[in-house]
């Protein structure tokens, strides 16, 4: 069968299908499931999209897993053949180049793993891509034509969506800003007024988000800019960096991308400005970030698909095309889909550490223990005190009312808390790694405390995580029951 973006997308598209309805959703979806139930303008760790994506995924399959990822999975899949149509469009010489480049950006380890799953990565990756797809249209468009006033109000659209996904895909704005100043065809569209219109474009979605942080006293743009405070240099984590950098696209795939980014430089092509300078800074801000913190492998996500792209080119440039793009193909198989499979199998628990793949094991028996003790306690709500756990437990209990009781700024999407929950029975659930069986925190939350119970989470009777589970009776908390003694 002939390779074709269309093909490749298809087979991604039924995997990643098949692996969001059979893996169990992890602590963080969750958390952003309960985003969607009460969509807002703004949360307090992360801009609105993923919540969209979610509350519009679940309007056609339900709170299932498949449900909270359907939209995610679609906007990868449709941002790989985004980058296969910017490969044909820098090289529409090179027949092979768009499934080439729409395979690479598929079996990147990051994106393979994402790809599956519910998190603000999905909305940005695809946002960054679909921007610089349609900044790639506006720059091939003669500069005053009508064409080239829809592409630019379109990437700056693009932009300003991305940003409403995750602040991270505000430096693809830096990077077409240097890409408009710093080169001669740059400049020619700087004469005309579409760059400046893009730039509307991009601050108009924004704008509701920004309103939201006004009126919440900076709550989200405050949170976020904790991740651009320095710390005390140290090499360990850059070095990290790099080998993230080197190791997410898989070898082999990598020696191609530089291979493309070099050859490209050498024979001067038009395009390699475009290509390189819209990346150029989030590469910079990384590693500034790395010299003094880690650089988590997720952030890096938005970069794959010019990776991706310049691999392609690379490859294009050796002899035995075919018999490279298989074995690249296979080596990249094999570290991507063998990764993801050894972390999620339903089998064996990915180590004992509260990892996300972990997170999805155990919970048939957990819940069916939790729902008894709920039923001999007589409890009508949950209580938790961490933003994880109060995911999860509003997953896996959606006939209950699930609140946690601090960390109370994460919550205010969701209204008041009910004055009948402060005087009704409740579950207070925490996650405890002693031996001891009592909760910690209890009796400084509630005015009566009942006799605890230790519940297991475990998996092939490897224990992953274990709860501390006490009947409760009366809220002390002010904040939520002005009328606590």
């Amino acid at each position: 069968m002939r390779l074709t973006t269309t093909s490749v997308s298809v087979i991604f598209l039924l995997l990643h299908f098949a692996i969001a309805i059979l893996v169990p959703n992890f602590d963080d979806e969750a958390y952003y499931a309960l985003w969607s139930r009460d969509l807002a303008l703004g949360y307090y760790d992360h801009p609105p999209m993923i919540a969209y994506f979610i509350h519009l995924g679940v309007q056609i399959f339900g709170e299932t897993p498949l449900g909270l990822r359907f939209v995610s999975i679609l906007t990868v899949v449709a941002s790989g053949m985004l980058v296969g149509d910017m490969a044909r469009r820098l090289w529409p010489d090179l027949r092979s180049i768009a499934p080439t480049a729409t395979l690479f950006f598929h079996l990147n380890s990051l994106v393979f793993t994402l790809g599956s799953f519910a998190t603000p990565d999905a909305p940005s990756l695809f946002f960054w891509i679909a921007a610089l797809w349609a900044a790639l249209y506006a720059i091939h468009t003669e500069p005053q034509s009508r064409v080239s006033l829809s592409w630019w109000c379109v990437t700056g659209l693009f932009i300003g969506l991305g940003v409403l996904s995750k602040f991270t895909n505000a430096f693809l704005a830096l990077g077409l800003l240097a890409y408009l100043f710093g080169t001669a065809k740059g400049r020619v569209f700087l004469q005309t007024k579409f760059p400046y219109l893009a730039i509307l474009a991009a601050i108009l979605p924004v704008i509701p988000y920004l309103l939201w942080n006004i009126e919440m006293d900076w709550l989200g743009l405050e949170r976020q800019s904790e991740r651009l405070s320095s710390e005390q240099f140290t090499p360990n984590y850059l070095l990290e960096y790099g080998a993230l950098l080197l190791l997410a696209p898989t070898p082999l795939v990598t020696y191609f991308a530089f291979l493309g980014l070099r050859t490209g430089l050498r024979a001067r092509m038009p395009d390699m400005a475009f290509l390189n300078l819209p990346a150029l800074p989030l590469f910079l801000y990384f590693f500034y970030h790395s010299t003094h913190a880690q650089v988590q492998a997720n952030w890096i996500v938005p970069l794959q698909g010019y990776i991706a792209l310049l691999a392609a080119y690379g490859l294009c440039q050796i002899k035995a095309i075919r018999y490279w793009r298989a074995l690249s193909t296979g080596l990249a198989i094999v570290m991507s889909f063998g990764l993801f499979f050894a972390a999620f199998n339903p089998y064996v628990p990915f180590g004992q550490a509260d990892n996300p793949p972990n997170q999805t094991r155990g919970w048939t028996a957990t819940r069916a223990e939790i729902e008894q003790t709920l039923k001999e306690t007589g409890a009508t709500w949950i209580a938790t005190v961490e933003y994880s756990q109060t995911g999860m437990l509003a997953l896996q209990f959606s006939e209950y009312d699930v609140w946690s009781l601090k960390q109370l700024q994460r919550y205010g999407f969701r209204g008041a808390f009910s004055v009948a929950l402060c005087d009704a029975p409740a579950l207070f659930i925490e996650r405890t790694n002693r031996v001891d069986e009592f909760s910690s925190q209890a009796s400084a939350l509630f005015e009566s405390v009942g006799a605890p119970r230790i519940l297991h989470r475990q998996a092939l009777e490897l224990p992953l995580m274990s709860y501390v589970a006490t009947p409760v009776l009366g809220v002390l908390s002010t904040d939520l029951c002005p009328d606590a003694p």
